[in-house]
C-alpha cells in the first residue's frame, strides 16, 4: 500500500498500486502531482505504536497579544467562543463569535473546523480556511487564527499504558530489593553486613525469606 501526504491540508491518502494515484487531494482538491509518494507499509509499525503510546488529552492555546493562556482538558468535542469553551479569554475580543469553531478527536488526532462564524477561522501560517477545508488536523505549535486574533496551539498528551507501566516498573524494582536479616538480633535491613550495626555479631547475616 502507498500513501501521499498533502503538503496543503496534511490529509494522509492511501492507495494500493502506483497507477491509482490520486492527482488532487479529496479533502481540500490541492494538486499532489508534486508530492513523493511514501510505502504507507514502512511507517505503520510506528505510527502504530506512537497512537498506542500517546492519546490527545487535550490543548492550551496561547494568545499572541497578551500571553494569556487557555488550558482546555480533553473532550471529544470543544467548541471555542465567547460564550463557550475559553470565554475567560474570548469574552472580551468583539472579533470571536459566541461559537466559532469546533475542535474535536479524529483518528486519534484533533481537528478544527469552523462554525460559520463571521471573521472565519483559520489554521497554520498559510491561513487555511477551516469552513471551506473541514476537520483541518491541528499539529503541536500550529497558529490558530480565530478572526485576526492569533492563538498558538499546544497539544497534550497521555501515555495509553502510562498506568500499567508505571504499576509494571514498581513491582519489578520491588522484586529487586533483596532484604536480611541478623540472626542473633533480628534486625531486619537491606545491605548483606558481616557484623551487625545492631548487636555487633558476626557472621550472623543471612537472606530474609519473604
Amino acid at each position: 500500500m502507498y500513501k501521499l501526504t498533502c503538503d496543503y491540508c496534511f490529509e494522509d491518502l492511501f492507495f494500493d498500486e502506483i497507477k491509482d494515484r490520486p492527482a488532487i487531494c479529496t479533502n481540500c482538491n490541492s494538486p499532489l502531482s508534486h508530492v513523493e509518494i511514501t510505502n504507507a507499509e514502512d511507517d505503520s509499525t510506528n505510527e502504530d505504536k506512537q497512537q498506542i503510546l500517546q492519546i490527545p488529552d487535550g490543548i492550551v492555546l496561547t494568545y499572541q497579544k497578551t500571553n494569556q493562556t487557555i488550558d482546555i482538558p480533553h473532550n471529544e468535542i470543544i467548541i471555542l467562543g465567547r460564550q463557550n469553551t475559553g470565554m475567560e479569554v474570548f469574552g472580551d475580543i468583539p472579533q470571536i463569535s459566541r461559537e466559532h469553531c469546533k475542535i474535536e478527536l479524529f483518528n486519534n488526532q484533533y481537528v478544527v473546523t469552523d462554525l460559520n462564524s463571521m471573521n472565519g477561522t483559520y489554521l497554520g501560517s498559510s491561513r487555511r480556511n477551516c469552513l471551506k477545508h473541514k476537520k483541518l488536523v491541528i499539529n503541536e505549535n500550529d497558529l490558530l487564527h480565530l478572526g485576526r486574533e492569533t492563538f498558538v496551539v499546544m497539544v497534550k498528551y497521555r501515555n495509553a499504558d502510562g498506568d500499567e507501566a508505571s504499576q509494571l516498573q514498581a513491582a519489578e524494582e520491588e522484586e529487586i530489593i533483596e532484604r536480611f536479616k541478623c540472626k542473633a538480633c533480628g534486625k531486619i535491613q537491606e545491605i548483606n553486613l558481616l557484623i551487625c550495626d545492631n548487636c555487633g555479631s558476626y557472621g550472623q547475616i543471612e537472606p530474609l525469606d519473604e
